[in-house]
């Protein structure tokens, strides 16, 4: 099939349109295509569906963490002594005592915790079963980008999905702590390619102008899994048949393998023409367009003499971002923000164990705050810019986790320490989604994927250690609000550094990195107008509105 593809491509109708006088004055872009074909037509909001719902299942197995790392009451079964026997009122329960040699666990569920005694001197190889499936996203992230460059983003997505329903059933079923831990990282390898794919895929299906509202509803989804995952764990106490609830629907979206295309660009990408008129064909007919094909040959060979074009540029690399003074200064502060928003927002989910009142209900408020979380963010977006939303957010987020260094530490004061767990995470969400717009922006064409990628990696090493800071809760003569505590200060710390990022909502956005050094940065302040040059200026220095500008920030995320 792949020779056949690749023969059709050059065939001579193709050949005499890709190797055209270069008079033609109007310059394709794929864009072109899709408004030939529809646009963002009804077959294409079917595919799009079809990628909100593969989100769900990546949204259960992300957070289920949660419930297999969770402790239920433990108290000492088996002191070590005959006098230690006698004394056994003096081990509280949830306490961890000198003398013990095996506890017993008398909670309302069952975890791996229970199973495999993850408490007092093994509790370290709980937070090592909860971060494993967190390091499996960063080994993901890099596997599953080269499978989906490579084979095309269909394999990638249905691959991922098919491994991650399969590693999260053997997780069900493991016998042991070591294969279950195993298993964990393949899930989260899963989940990341899973992750990555469907989010390219949408954005390739969309026209310019559609384009964050496309990326911003499919990442909903993940919310409407979590929501899903709350419930069944409600009902389903025993981790062994949670596991199974979430892993097992996923194997039902391989069906669709059949009525699920490639994705047009990557085709296009790949030099398989023929196989990219076919498709946009049927994008027509799906919409109800009528399209003249000799036509739409044409534009297809357009766009891809311009992309052959644009791979014959220089090419960058990561120390690209180093080379120079306002890049440096940008890719070490958003680093660091990313580390810190993925560290705070998945150490504040795992720490719903240690917050006063049903774990359940907590867990429930935390992810149905995301909704609102995720709309305020969205509006603060377009009406107040980027920067001082941003900080104002980390701020009030890192300044409720230190608050709790001031709530008396007594039980009739507990729920006002859960009110500003919840208050953190409403903010953290917020700048979450934020910091993705704002690397985005800062960062030139040239190198932006680079930037975002880079970023990504220092996030998912700070999820990686958010089970780890969450475990200090359970240190003897630790307090348990210590994790809330390091979340607000590093809260704070990032928030006060990203201050020194320039606004970017009203500036063009750079193409080359010579651009990006030579243009002012701007550190005002905006509120619900648009300022300074216009819009002619900002077409004269970037060749683009800025329409266009707003509406391709999500397209490089």
């Amino acid at each position: 099939m792949e020779a056949k593809a690749s023969r059709d491509s050059s065939s001579p109708d193709y050949e005499t349109d890709f190797n055209a006088s270069a008079a033609s004055k109007k310059a394709y872009e794929f864009d072109d295509l899709l408004r030939l074909v529809g646009g963002f037509g009804r077959y294409q909001m079917m595919l799009y569906g079809f990628m909100c719902l593969m989100t769900v299942p990546i949204g259960l197995q992300q957070l289920v963490l949660v419930f297999y790392g969770a402790s239920p009451s433990f108290q000492c079964a088996e002191p070590a002594s005959t006098a230690a026997i006698n004394n056994n009122s003096l081990c509280p329960v949830d306490e961890c005592c000198a003398n013990c040699t095996k506890y017993e666990f008398n909670g309302k569920f069952t975890s791996a915790v229970s199973e495999w005694d993850l408490i007092c001197g093994r509790n370290h190889l709980k937070a090592l079963s909860q971060a494993a499936y967190l390091a499996g996203l960063l080994i993901g992230s890099y596997a599953f980008s080269s499978i989906s460059d490579h084979f095309g983003r269909k394999i990638a997505i249905f691959l991922s999905i098919a491994f991650l329903a399969g590693c999260g059933t053997v997780s069900a079923v493991a016998d042991c702590l070591s294969l279950f831990v195993l298993f964990r990282v393949g899930a989260g390898a899963a989940a990341a390619g899973c992750l990555l794919s469907r989010f390219v895929y949408c954005m390739e299906l969309s026209v310019t102008s559609n384009r964050t509202a496309a990326g911003f509803v499919c990442n909903m989804f993940m919310t409407l899994g979590y929501a899903i995952l709350s419930l069944l764990a409600y009902f389903l106490r025993d981790w062994r048949h949670l596991m199974l609830a979430v892993s097992l629907p996923g194997t039902l979206l391989l069906v669709f393998w059949w009525w699920i295309p490639e994705s047009p660009r990557w085709l296009l990408a790949n030099n398989r023409l023929d196989e990219v008129h076919s498709l946009l064909l049927k994008y027509a007919a799906k919409n109800g367009v009528t399209v003249d094909a000799k036509h739409l040959k044409h534009v297809i060979s357009e766009v891809r003499k311009a992309d052959v074009r644009k791979d014959d540029t220089r090419k960058y690399g990561t120390l690209d971002l180093f080379r120079t003074p306002k890049l440096r200064k940008r890719i070490i502060i958003c680093s660091f923000n990313w580390f810190v928003n993925a560290l705070v927002y998945f150490g504040l989910t795992l720490n719903v164990k240690n917050l006063a009142g049903d774990m359940y209900v907590n867990f429930f408020i935390l992810i149905i705050i995301e909704l609102p979380s995720a709309l305020l963010a969205w509006f603060c977006l377009q009406r107040f810019g980027r920067r001082i939303p941003y900080c104002a957010f980390m701020l009030i987020g890192g300044v409720a986790g230190m608050l709790v260094l001031a709530v008396p530490d007594k039980p009739e004061y507990q729920p006002v320490i859960t009110t500003l767990a919840m208050i953190g995470k409403f903010c953290i969400l917020s700048t979450l989604l934020t910091i993705y717009v704002i690397t985005a922006e800062l960062f030139p064409t040239v190198i932006r994927n680079i930037g975002i990628g880079v970023s990504s990696m220092m996030a998912r090493i700070g999820a990686i250690l958010a089970p780890y800071i969450v475990l200090l809760a359970d240190l003897p003569n630790l307090n348990k609000t210590l994790p809330l505590v390091i979340f607000g200060v590093l809260g704070v710390t990032a928030g006060i550094v990203a201050l020194w990022l320039p606004e970017t909502l009203f500036s063009p956005m750079p193409q080359t990195v010579e651009q990006a050094e030579a243009w002012d940065e701007d550190y005002k302040f905006y509120c619900c107008k648009r300022p300074g040059p216009k819009k002619s200026d900002k077409q004269d220095r970037t060749g683009k509105g800025e329409t266009e500008k707003l509406c391709c920030i999500e397209s490089h995320v």
